[in-house]
Formats: C-alpha cells, structure tokens, sequence
C-alpha cells in the first residue's frame, strides 16, 4: 500500500489540496471557492467556517479521485494566504470574522506604529507597518471592538486556524508567524519587547513551530468530516509563498522565486536575514533561510489592460504579435506599471500607470511591448534593491501565466541580466507541504532535494549580451521617474470626485 500525503493551501479566494507520495509525485488535486466579504469601504473579511468546508470538500473529492484509501493517508500539512486574524475563545469558537491581508481599515493604527515602533520593527522584522498586517488590525479591534479581544484566547493566522482545526492546538508555524511585525527574524521567536510597545496582550500570540515539526494529531472529530483516519500526524506547515518557493525548487541562497500573474512575487533566498525598508523578509519553510523581496500589483494584469484598451479584436496572440514588430527598448517608450498603485519597492497606493516617451513615431506595438518591458523593470527594481541591502542573486525560477510567453521570457532576462529558469507548472504550496509532511514523520530526509529532483525545468533564457545593454542604459531612467512624479501622485490623488460619470 502506498503511502500518501495530504497537502492543503488556503488562498485568498480558494482552498487547494494534493494527494502526492513521499517523492512528490502527484496522485489528485482539486480546489473549492469561497467569498470575500466587503462590509464597508476598505474592509475584506471571510468566515473561517468557508476554510474548513472548503478544506472538507477538496480533501474528499482528493480521495475520491486518486482513489485512495483513508489509511494511505500518513500526513498532513497545510499553508494559506499571511495574516488573517482569525480570534478563537476559549471554547475554542471563533470570535468574529476574520480580517484579511486586502483589509485596510488600520491605517491610522499603522501610523501609530510607525510613529512609536516603525524602526524597530524594521530592524528585527524586515517590514514597515502597513495594514495588510495582523498586529495594526488587532490595534484597531483593540480600539474599536474591545470585547472581541476580551474573548480571545488567542489570535491565529489562516494556517494556524486549520491546523487548529485538524489538531485542537493553537500552534503558529515560524514561516506564517515571522510575517507579523511583533516576529523577530534573527531570535525565531515573538519579541516579547516589540508586543509591549504595541500595547497588545502577549497572549494573542501563540506558539510557534518549525515548518516541519508534527504538532499534533487529526482528532476523531476532524477525521469523520474528513473522511480520514483519527491520529494522521499534522505539521506546523508554511506560510503560501514559502511553501509554493519549496515546492518548485527555490531551495539554494541565490535562487529567486518569481511568480507571475495577474500580480507578481519575487522572493530571494538568503541564508541569514537581511532587511531593507523597502522590500518584505519573512522565514522560509527550510531550517536557517530567509525570504527577501516583494510583490507587484500589476503583472498580466498590465497586458490584460492594454488588451481591453485596444479592443475585443486584440488577443493575446496578437499582442505578443504586436510585440515582436517592435525592437527591445519600445522605441524609447518607457512604461510605468502602477495601474493600481505598487507594493514593493515603492509601496505607493497613489502612484499610477505612465506611458513615458511617447512621440509622433509611436505606434501600438511598441506601447504593447513597452508594457512587457514595464513588468520585467518592476522585477528589476526589487532585485536591485535587494542587491544594495546585500542580497546575491544567481537564478530566477518562474511560474505562472506570463511565462508562456517567450518573448516575455526573454525580456525579463534581458531586463534583469540573470538566467531565467521556466518550470512546468505544478500545484504549488500544497504540494511544498505535502513535503514538509513527508519530512516531518521520516518518510524523506530532505525535502528541498527531493522538490528539486520533482521540480521540472522546461525552458531556460539566457541574456542576450546585445539587448542587455539597451535595458542597462533604460533602467536607470525608469528608476528616476518614480521619484519625480511621487509628489504629483499624491496630488492627483487628493482631487475629489475625480472619477465621477461624465456629465
């Protein structure tokens, strides 16, 4: 009988799951959808009774698929999307909602930790306060909901929360916990002096353990809804990106885990923590790695748009068509890709999408192509800052639509200057967890060998010397444009009724 793992990752807006040996071969896979609720402007909350049946749901139809006996089933792990606060009493029942990472109701909260803490939490945690983060929303619930802290036993992420749930114990794993700004990279553990100066109570935050650590057993409960056996030992587990960097190979200090889509993630492995104000550092899920980089808000969603602007007719073939007309540099057009503001490295919500160089001789190809190169300066724009806060990078590995593009490919690597490494897409964080569960209960020694032996390269794009130096000498100016328009971002921003209906 074959021994299989179970891996589950819970996004922002669906559950995923793998059935997969300890080799990390894939048996079944299934996802399930659950809302978002928008109570007001701003706020985005989901019931974590969503995760669980959605958790249910995948986990059944995994084991219908295969099909696989419930006893094949030897281990469990589990990740899911950063930061959810998730409030659990005593009885353990949820208190109230839970607020996501897109909430952004503790902006004045924010400013009260940038103004008492904001260097500390730089230099232990690597970030700078923002209201993605769960320490600011349980400010604002401490200012604005008091009775809901008051009932809290404790405070668990969308992670900690399942693994409650399969487990009964509150146990935070250190890749999701080192997320939150109270985390202290180099100590592994919650600062205890960071906690204080929030003025949050310590015991909203639990224990934490190693990505890999078993933390507890499926309880009978847990198990009939599952459809699985009682006492399937269950791992601490990972945070998604760290996970989904595991599951693809992204496992070396040096390799970068480039995820693109709709948005974009770029991610350096470091074997010590390095911090720079500008770029996110959080835990990876192996033992003494460090993730460091960013995220960008506009990716494929950049090309989707100048897809819709020139009109139903033009689809993707044809843009890419359009691209290949035009030479590398765009005909000198320059474009910046904050169609919706920019996280890393600018974290500006106000900067917005420019067209820079634009001229009689301007044509669609090269506003096309000028949108390709746009995103891969944005990814440029995090490595070189990682550069100048120490990190080294030798290998971009990429997933994700955008990489089906060969053009693309190839103008991130030109942009960039490193190797670009095209894998096969596979499922990801749960498959990284379903890993972590395999080297949790002894089944593998090493999990990052064995999801570099099952990580399948099918592409790789090398600089081209010739264009590389065309986009060496455009960089820079990409770079300055930022800072001369921010001023006038904001301004822009400020004008009331801007996008009022025309009259």
């Amino acid at each position: 009988m074959t021994d299989l793992l179970l891996g589950i990752d819970i996004g922002t807006t669906n559950v995923k799951a793998v059935l997969a040996t300890p080799e990390g071969w894939i048996i079944a896979q299934a996802q399930a959808e659950y809302p978002t609720h928008h109570p007001k402007p701003g706020w985005a909350e989901q019931n974590p009774a969503d995760w669980w049946r959605s958790a249910v749901e995948v986990t059944r139809t995994v084991l219908a698929g295969a099909p696989a006996r419930p006893e094949q089933v030897v281990g469990i792990g589990v990740s899911g999307q950063g930061c959810a606060v998730t409030l659990i009493d005593d009885a353990g029942q949820v208190v109230r909602p839970a607020i996501i990472w897109m909430d952004t109701r503790s902006e004045p909260q924010c400013e009260h930790l940038r103004a008492c803490c904001q260097t500390e939490i730089l230099r232990r945690n690597g970030k700078q306060p923002a209201p993605y983060n769960a320490d600011p929303v349980l400010l604002w619930l401490q200012e604005h909901e008091p009775d809901s802290i008051a009932l809290a036993q404790t405070s668990l992420t969308t992670t900690g929360y399942l693994n409650f749930k399969l487990t009964g114990t509150p146990v935070e794993n250190v890749s999701d916990a080192s997320i939150l700004f109270a985390f202290d990279l180099a100590a592994g553990n919650w600062s205890t002096e960071l906690i204080d100066a929030f003025g949050l109570p310590r015991h909203l935050y639990p224990e934490i353990a190693p990505c890999g650590q078993v933390i507890g057993h499926l309880t009978p409960a847990a198990a009939a809804e599952l459809g699985l056996r009682p006492g399937v030992p269950v791992v601490a587990g990972g945070e998604d990106t760290s996970s989904a960097g595991l599951a693809i190979g992204v496992t070396q200090p040096g390799q970068a885990l480039l995820s693109l889509g709709t948005a974009g993630t770029i991610y350096i492995v470091e074997n010590k923590p390095i911090v720079h104000p500008h770029l996110l550092a959080f835990l990876h899920v192996l033992p003494g790695q460090t993730l460091l980089g960013g995220s960008m808000a506009a990716v494929g969603a950049g090309l989707d748009w100048i897809r819709k602007l020139f009109g139903a007719e033009f689809d993707y073939v044809r843009l890419g068509e359009m691209a290949r007309q035009s030479p590398p540099g765009a005909g000198g057009v320059i474009f910046l890709p904050y169609l919706s503001g920019e996280l890393q490295p600018i974290n500006d919500g106000h900067a917005r999408g420019v067209f820079f160089g634009l001229s009689m001789s301007t044509t669609p190809a090269h506003m096309v192509r000028a949108v390709m190169e746009g995103a891969a300066f944005a990814i440029a724009h995090n490595i070189d800052i990682a550069g100048e806060a120490g990190s080294t990078l030798t290998e971009l590995r990429a997933v994700g639509g955008p990489t089906q593009s060969e053009l693309w490919c190839r103008i991130i690597a030109n942009v960039t200057g490193y190797p670009l490494t095209v894998l096969a897409d596979n499922v990801g964080a749960p498959l990284g967890n379903a890993l972590l569960a395999a080297a949790g209960i002894g089944l593998i020694s090493d999990p990052a060998a064995t999801a570099r032996k099952v990580a399948r390269v099918t592409r790789q794009f090398d600089p081209n010397p010739k264009f590389r130096q065309r986009y060496v000498e455009m960089f820079p100016i990409y770079r300055q444009l930022y800072p001369q328009l921010k001023t006038q971002f904001a301004a822009l921003a400020a004008i009331k009724d801007i996008h009022e209906e025309p009259s």
